[in-house]
C-alpha cells in the first residue's frame, strides 16, 4: 500500500529546492509581501477610523491639500512629514485604505531593511528573513487601534531603520563611507519629523559612526550634515521658526501638564504588559542575550535601549508608543535566532503564528469605531455650505471628518487653550488663559475666527469625558457664541450653535 506522507515530504523538499534555487531578492519580496499583506489586512479593508490620531492627521492633511501650511493654517505639536503625506494621498482619494496602503508599504520596505541589516551581521539568509519577517508581523500585534491606524510611529519606522543600517553598513561596504553616514544623519531627520521620539535614533547612529577612532570628528560632523541635508526641504514646505515653535519648543504645557503620576504608571506598566505578551516572539532576542545564548551587536543594544527609555517622557502612554520598539527588537532576534537550534525556530514559528492570529482576529471582529458622528455630519452638511469653515471645539476631530467641512481656529485640539491634555488629574481653572502661553495661544485663535468666523461652533465638551469640565461658555469663547451664535440643536449627544448673521454679519 502507498503510504501519502513520502509523497507530501518529497513535494516539500522539491518546493524548498525551487524556493533556494530564485534569486534572494526575489524571496524576501515574495515572504515579506506576503507578511504585510497578512498583517495589514484589517486596515486595509476597514473604512473607518481606527483611532482619533487618523482624524487629526486626516483634516490636517485636508487643509494642506487645499492649499494651506503646517504651523500656519492649521496647528498640531507634531512634525509635518505625516501631515503632508495624507495629503498627498487625499489628492488621489479620500478613502482611508489609500493611506494606509501606503503605510503598508513603507513597512513592507522597512523589513526589507531589517532583513539586510541582520543578514549584513550575521551572514545568515535564514535568520535575516525571519527578522524581516518578524518586524512586519510585530506592528500588528497590538491591541487593534494601535496596530491598524496609520499612525505617526508606523511612518517613522522605514527610516528608523534604514538610519541604524546604513550606519552598521559604513563598517565595510562598496559604498563610501561619508555617503553611507550622510544618508544616516538623513533618515535620522526624516524619521524624527514623522515623530519627535525617532530623534533618539541619532544616539545609536552616533555610537556607531563614533567606534572608529581615526576620523570620529570627521563621522560626526558627516551625520550632521546628513541631518541638515534631510532638513532643508521641508523648510521648503514649512515656516523653520514655526516648525521649531509648535513642533518642538512649545511643548512645556502637555510635558509637564499635571499628569497624575499614578495613574499613568499603572497605565504604563498595563500597556507594558500588553506589548509583552503580544510581542513574545520578537522578545526572544532579549532573553537569549540576557542568559548569554546568543552575542548581540552593541549597536543593537543602544539602539533598543533609547527607544525604550523614550517611551515615558511626558508620563503618558499610548500603546502605538510601542511601535518603536519592533524594528530592535526584529533585528536582535534575528541575530539571536542565527545561533537558535531547530527545536526554538519550531517554537518561534508556532508562537509568532499565534499571536499573530490572536491580534488579527481582534482588528477584524472589533475594529475601533470613531464613525460615531454620522449624524452631526449629516446635519451640518444640509445646512451648512461646503465652503464655510465650522468649529469643534474640545479634541474631536472625528466630527470635522463626518461634517466634511474645513476647521476654523487654527487649534484643532484645543488642549492648547485650556491646558486639557489626556490623562491630567484635575481640571485647570479657566483664569489659566490669562497666562502664558496660553494667552498668545487665545489671541491667535480669536483672530483666525475673526478672519474665518464658522457658520456653525459644534462643543465637544461632553459629560462623561475629560473635556467635561471644559465647557465653551468657561473661555472667552463664551462671549462669542453669546454675540453671534443661538444654540440650534443638539444631535450626537453634541450642542451645535449656528452664527446669527443679524448680529454678526459676516464681513
Amino acid at each position: 500500500m502507498i503510504q501519502p506522507v513520502p509523497m507530501v515530504k518529497h513535494r516539500l523538499t522539491g518546493l524548498a529546492r525551487r524556493v533556494r534555487a530564485m534569486p534572494w531578492s526575489w524571496v524576501v519580496t515574495g515572504v515579506l509581501g506576503a507578511a504585510t499583506l497578512i498583517a495589514r489586512a484589517p486596515g486595509i479593508i476597514y473604512t473607518g477610523l481606527f483611532d482619533r490620531d487618523e482624524a487629526f492627521l486626516q483634516v490636517m492633511g485636508d487643509v494642506v491639500g487645499r492649499g494651506g501650511q503646517m504651523y500656519v493654517d492649521v496647528i498640531d505639536r507634531k512634525p509635518p512629514v505625516v501631515p503632508y503625506l495624507y495629503a498627498l494621498v487625499e489628492q488621489v482619494s479620500v478613502d482611508m485604505r489609500y493611506v494606509r496602503l501606503l503605510c503598508a508599504l513603507l513597512i513592507f520596505l522597512s523589513g526589507v531593511v531589517i532583513v539586510a541589516l541582520v543578514q549584513r551581521l550575521t551572514a545568515d539568509r535564514r535568520a535575516a528573513l525571519a527578522a524581516g519577517v518578524l518586524a512586519v508581523l510585530g506592528t500588528a500585534l497590538f491591541l487593534p487601534a494601535d496596530a491598524q491606524a496609520a499612525n505617526f510611529e508606523l511612518w517613522g519606522l522605514l527610516p528608523a531603520s534604514a538610519a541604524v543600517l546604513a550606519v552598521v553598513s559604513a563598517r565595510s561596504s562598496r559604498w563610501p563611507r561619508p555617503v553611507l553616514l550622510l544618508a544616516a544623519g538623513a533618515c535620522v531627520a526624516i524619521a524624527a519629523n514623522c515623530k519627535q521620539p525617532f530623534i533618539v535614533v541619532m544616539v545609536p547612529v552616533t555610537f556607531e559612526a563614533l567606534r572608529a577612532p581615526s576620523v570620529r570628528v570627521r563621522s560626526a560632523l558627516t551625520v550632521g550634515a546628513g541631518v541638515v541635508m534631510a532638513t532643508l526641504p521641508l523648510l521648503v514646505l514649512v515656516d523653520p521658526s514655526r516648525m521649531w515653535r509648535w513642533g518642538w519648543a512649545d511643548n512645556g504645557d502637555y510635558l509637564n501638564g499635571g499628569v497624575s503620576t499614578v495613574r499613568a504608571l499603572a497605565v504604563g506598566l498595563g500597556l507594558s504588559v500588553v506589548f509583552a505578551l503580544f510581542h513574545l516572539p520578537v522578545l526572544y532576542g532579549v532573553w537569549a542575550a540576557a542568559v548569554r545564548r546568543v552575542r548581540i551587536d552593541p549597536v543593537l543594544l543602544v539602539w533598543l535601549g533609547v527607544s525604550v527609555l523614550v517611551l515615558p517622557i511626558g508620563l503618558r502612554f499610548f500603546g502605538h508608543y510601542y511601535q518603536q520598539l519592533v524594528p530592535p527588537l526584529a533585528a536582535i532576534t534575528g541575530v539571536a535566532l542565527a545561533a537558535a537550534s531547530r527545536p526554538v525556530w519550531r517554537i518561534m514559528g508556532g508562537l509568532t503564528a499565534a499571536t499573530t492570529l490572536v491580534a488579527l482576529v481582534l482588528a477584524l471582529v472589533h475594529p475601533a469605531d470613531l464613525s460615531n458622528f454620522t449624524a452631526v455630519g449629516r446635519y451640518v452638511q444640509r445646512t451648512t455650505p461646503s465652503d464655510e469653515p465650522i468649529l469643534v471645539w474640545g479634541a474631536l476631530p472625528d466630527v470635522y471628518v463626518s461634517t466634511d467641512r474645513a476647521p476654523t481656529g487654527i487649534f484643532l485640539h484645543h488642549g492648547y487653550l485650556t491646558g486639557n491634555w489626556a490623562s491630567r488629574a484635575t481640571v485647570l481653572d479657566p483664569t489659566i488663559v490669562e497666562r502664558e502661553p496660553y494667552r498668545s495661544r487665545w489671541l491667535m485663535f480669536l483672530a483666525d475666527l475673526d478672519e474665518h468666523p464658522p457658520a456653525v461652533i459644534i462643543d465637544a465638551a461632553r459629560p462623561g469625558t475629560d473635556w467635561a469640565g471644559y465647557g465653551p461658555e468657561r473661555y472667552p469663547l463664551g462671549a462669542l457664541l453669546r454675540r453671534c451664535y443661538t444654540r440650534d440643536a443638539v444631535i450626537d449627544g453634541l450642542p451645535v450653535w449656528r452664527r446669527d448673521a443679524t448680529r454678526c454679519p459676516t464681513a
